[in-house]
């Protein structure tokens, strides 16, 4: 009758089987979460090959950040029924932490645009440029200019934050072209740039663009500006006006330095 040895690793070695790092296991053992087959008479650990299965177990599991406590915990007693709720738990976890990732990525991507945009912007001239079409929200109720500066804020920050966006979000308040320099009917609408189901269509065309800075007390000289230029070009206003707020205080202390880009969808003026 044949007798079998069975070999045994030292802790380098199961290492090197294992492709990991030595201290990997050194670490578990420390936290009693994998520890050795046994210990020599030298006082070295060693490992057996049966030992592997039980090791990837553990280790896939880490690998995704399973908290040790919880590890210990279902490694005393593992069954498929509590296997699948960790996985469970920590899938919800994830779902959550990559929703925080992927509005970290939004803002920084904006920011990148913006500032962008913002480098060598032509104030005092009318840019005109084909748009794609593009989707819009806008807000259900109207925004009373006649309200202090921190209700509207207020209402501002509530539409995007119903919107599950970002303040560098593309946003700000959208005139209907007849109503532009009406006083008596100064409500308009909220909008914001975001692709919802209940978002409208921006149509693709020509549009003519100008950029605002400084206080909006000043802003209908920018308009008078825009208004005066597609008159020597025979353009005219073929659609919404779009007041975009460009990161403002994210960008500037000074309300003198703040931004705001002004668009509309043009079209040559038909004569008689």
């Amino acid at each position: 009758m044949k007798t079998y040895h069975q070999k045994t690793f030292t802790t380098g070695e199961f290492a090197k089987l294992l492709d990991i790092n030595k201290d990997t296991l050194l670490y578990y053992d420390k936290i009693d979460l994998f520890k050795p087959a046994g210990i020599h008479s030298n006082g070295y650990r060693y490992y057996t090959f049966e030992q592997f299965d039980q090791f990837m177990a553990i280790h896939s599991l880490r690998q995704v950040e399973l908290p040790i406590k919880e590890l210990k915990t279902y490694f005393e007693a593992p069954t498929i029924h509590s296997l699948q709720q960790l996985a469970m738990k920590k899938s919800k976890q994830l779902a959550l932490e990559l929703k925080k990732l992927q509005d970290i990525q939004f803002f920084l991507q904006r920011v990148v645009e913006l500032t962008n945009e913002m480098k060598d912007i032509p104030f005092g001239e009318v840019l005109f440029k084909q748009l794609p079409e593009e989707s819009i929200v806008y807000s259900e109720e109207k925004l009373d200019w006649s309200l202090s500066i921190e209700d509207l804020y207020q209402r501002s920050s509530q539409f995007l934050k119903e919107l599950g966006v970002k303040s560098t979000a593309a946003h700000g308040t959208v005139y209907a072209k007849e109503q532009l320099f009406q006083e008596e009917d100064d409500l308009h609408h909220l909008f914001c740039h975001v692709d919802t189901s209940n978002a409208k269509k921006k149509p693709a065309g020509l549009y003519a663009i100008i950029y605002h800075k400084g206080p909006f007390d000043f802003i209908d000289d920018t308009y008078t500006q825009l208004i005066n230029s597609l008159a020597t070009q025979n353009l005219e206003m073929d659609g919404d006006v779009y007041e975009e707020y460009l990161l403002h205080s994210i960008a500037a202390l000074e309300e003198e330095e703040f931004v705001t880009k002004i668009s509309v969808k043009v079209k040559q003026t038909v004569t008689a």
